[in-house]
């Protein structure tokens, strides 16, 4: 069967115990991910974006490599400083994202659940709770899961200069601990960027949402 009618729900080691067993339980009759399409399509559309953003992640690897003008005013524009520490910083870090958004499968995405996050190894965040649009665990590097909640289903799929499920797929993978290890310092994906990262400039190649933006922003994604 195609990929993306599979997930994985669960792993176990076993041993040489005769009649040992493992109980996996699966309910079939759970809602999907998103509920305004089935799950095969939210995969299938899902992993378009993560596929472009990769093609974006190597662009920025370029971008930092040749360290032209335009380069380096776009990592002054979204972290408040050009100097040689953040260079290092996403020459070290974006060959890792890369990979990470390059092995994301269907298998990678999944409905947001707090029993998955505490499984995963993290302990829930209750802030801002309506306005999540997904979350994921940062120390998971083993599954690199991405927990979807229902706002990212009805938010668009990409917007040159704000919040979007292209860039909360960038914003998400940069948590991972095998990537940036980003945090959730402040909520920026606004013109407001660009003022908080000049006020912040020690803190904003932390920022999960300075990070995606550098990514994203004013692409033009056909």
């Amino acid at each position: 069967m195609p990929e993306e009618n599979w997930v994985e729900v669960g792993t176990a080691t076993t041993n040489r115990i005769p009649d040992s067993n493992v109980d996996i339980f699966l309910d079939l009759d759970a809602p999907p991910i998103c509920p305004n399409m089935t799950d095969v399509e939210f995969r299938k559309s899902v992993l378009v974006l993560t596929k472009k953003a990769v093609l974006l992640v190597e662009k920025r690897i370029m971008e930092v490599g040749g360290w032209d003008a335009r380069a380096q005013e776009r990592v002054y524009d979204h972290f408040g400083t050009k100097d040689e520490s953040v260079r290092q910083r996403l020459i070290t870090c974006l060959p890792r994202l890369r990979k990470v958004l390059d092995d994301l499968g269907p298998r990678n995405f999944v409905r947001v659940s707090e029993d998955l996050i505490r499984h995963l190894g993290c302990t829930p965040s209750n802030k801002n709770v309506n306005d999540e649009l997904a979350s994921v665990c940062g120390p998971n590097t083993a599954t690199h899961t991405i927990c979807i909640a229902p706002k990212f289903c009805t938010t668009r799929e990409y917007d040159m200069y704000g919040d979007s499920q292209l860039a909360t797929i960038v914003h998400e993978a940069s948590h991972f601990h095998d990537t940036f290890s980003s945090e959730d310092i402040i909520y920026t994906m606004t013109s407001y960027q660009k003022i908080w990262a000049k006020e912040h400039s020690d803190r904003a190649i932390n920022n999960a949402d300075n990070i995606a933006g550098y990514i994203v922003y004013g692409e033009d994604i056909k």
